[in-house]
């Protein structure tokens, strides 16, 4: 098969993520490994489905995007493996990009503070990206629309958009010059298995990422530690020691894991020197 095909083959089966690392660095070094007749059949498969995989992507006003094409490989040279990415709209920019993230049950504060931010990090000349998630992902979204385009990474197919409420608000990200980008199929519902996925791309594709409020357990943490295993910044917004949505930030803080940002300007200033006069 040829790299387009494995790309394809890697998004669309779902094997574990491991196993999928492993049979590309069994391949980029024996060249042929050999593979159970199972794992053949299938990968066949997969391949032969590509013209009908792009047909699926144009009728849903989208497109497939494989390694090869123009634009992609900036975004696809940091991962362990080639994936295929369904994108509605336009992939993220080249330049400075953000992950802005935190939990989903979010407080008015954090919202506001959220939307705030995103809204002057988009004015400044950086690309936010997030997850479309309900809360201060929805947030992070909405403010940056009030200065430009924004990038949401799907943790399902785009005939499952997860959360339901949030198709219009995609629909103002295509508009606007963005883009919704996932890397499953049209047809993968949002399972919970998936959500990692798409917070290791969140990590992957920016040069940083913000947790602006987060309790402990919350699944912005570990894009938060994606992101420091991968090398990338990774800020906070501190919070009082009594509120529970400040556990996260509080607790990266305490672990000397994250720097603190207590305005956009800061985040600037780490993130390009001289980008704040």
């Amino acid at each position: 098969m040829d790299l387009r095909a494995w790309a394809l083959a890697f998004t669309v089966l779902d094997w574990p993520e491991r196993q999928k690392a492993n049979l590309w660095e069994a391949l980029q070094a024996d060249g042929a490994p050999s593979l159970p007749p199972a794992v053949a059949t299938a990968l066949d498969q997969v391949a032969a489905s590509l013209p009908r995989r792009q047909r699926e992507a144009e009728e849903r006003g989208a497109r497939l995007w494989l390694p090869g094409d123009p634009g992609i490989a900036d975004l696809l040279a940091p991962l362990p493996y080639p994936v295929a990415l369904w994108v509605r709209g336009t992939l993220p920019p080249t330049g400075p990009r953000v992950a802005i993230v935190g939990s989903r049950q979010a407080s008015t504060r954090g919202r506001t503070r959220t939307r705030a931010w995103a809204r002057a990090l988009t004015r400044a000349g950086v690309a936010v990206l997030s997850g479309l998630a309900r809360g201060i992902d929805g947030a992070a979204h909405a403010g940056a629309l009030e200065a430009g385009a924004t990038w949401g990474i799907l943790g399902s197919g785009l005939d499952h958009p997860y959360p339901p409420e949030h198709r219009p608000l995609m629909d103002q990200i295509v508009a606007a010059g963005g883009g919704v980008i996932t890397p499953f199929p049209p047809e993968a519902p949002p399972l919970k298995w998936h959500f990692p996925r798409r917070n290791w791309l969140l990590a992957a594709w920016t040069d940083g990422v913000l947790v602006t409020e987060a309790r402990l357990r919350s699944g912005s943490l570990v894009t938060a530690r994606l992101a420091l295993d991968l090398g990338k910044e990774l800020w906070v917004c501190p919070g009082s020691p009594e509120d529970p949505s400040a556990e996260g930030p509080n607790e990266l803080l305490r672990e000397g894991a994250a720097r603190i940002c207590l305005r956009p300007e800061d985040l600037l200033e780490d993130l390009r020197p001289g980008m704040v006069t």
